[in-house]
């Protein structure tokens, strides 16, 4: 049997809410496994203020939650050809944030938030994005283990990165958040580590002030 590939157009869905008159921030919101984005822009609206808009793309690959019917959440990835689905997710997000820049042209500052498994699927983008961003929030999850952090440090130097998890995660405990940390650490990569009473999930409160620190 002989494997093979073929690349075709693919039509995606994602969301905006806040300012879609003339916003000067952009946020792009990056979901975590088994989400839609119409469902995660409840955990967001913290970011929303009057000069705030947010772009939320939903995963390209979707499925049941539970069995062959109801609930229907997006992954952006499975271990089967990985690197297709990583290269795929980071052509989407570039393109659909450059379309969002071509339509808003009013947009003047750019940041980023990643929740669970979306942070992998953020870093993958942004250290090869043509787009700098001001802040990095990164939520509840692990960074890309497959990235040379060190060949990216300017960049990532270059933008203000919030490393966040409850101090009650069921997926993350200290051993595993410290392994995370240190891809970081090993190259000399700039992060605040913010901790919170919780489970695997965002606060709006506290996602509000990291926002705009």
């Amino acid at each position: 049997m002989e494997k093979r590939f073929f690349t075709t157009p693919r039509t995606t869905r994602y969301y905006l809410l806040g300012n879609t008159i003339n916003p000067t921030k952009l946020w792009v919101a990056i979901h975590g496994y088994g989400q839609q984005g119409k469902y995660f822009s409840k955990k967001v609206e913290g970011l929303i203020d009057e000069d705030t808009l947010i772009v939320i793309p939903e995963a390209l690959n979707r499925y049941y939650l539970k069995g062959y019917n109801g609930r229907v959440g997006a992954t952006w990835m499975t271990s089967d050809d990985r690197q297709l689905d990583i290269n795929d997710n980071a052509t989407y997000l570039e393109e659909l944030t450059n379309s969002i820049y071509k339509e808003f042209s009013s947009l003047r500052e750019l940041n980023v938030l990643a929740f669970s498994q979306g942070i992998a699927t953020a870093c993958r983008w942004y250290v090869q994005s043509k787009f700098l961003a001001k802040r990095l929030i990164l939520w509840a999850g692990s960074l890309a283990n497959d990235l040379n952090y060190n060949d990216h440090r300017d960049k990532l130097n270059s933008t203000s990165i919030s490393y966040v998890f409850g101090d009650k995660d069921e997926f993350f405990r200290d051993s595993k958040i410290l392994m995370n940390e240190s891809l970081f650490l090993n190259a000399d990569i700039d992060y605040q580590l913010v901790t919170f009473e919780g489970k695997h999930i965002i606060i709006s409160e506290l996602l509000k002030k990291l926002s705009n620190d």
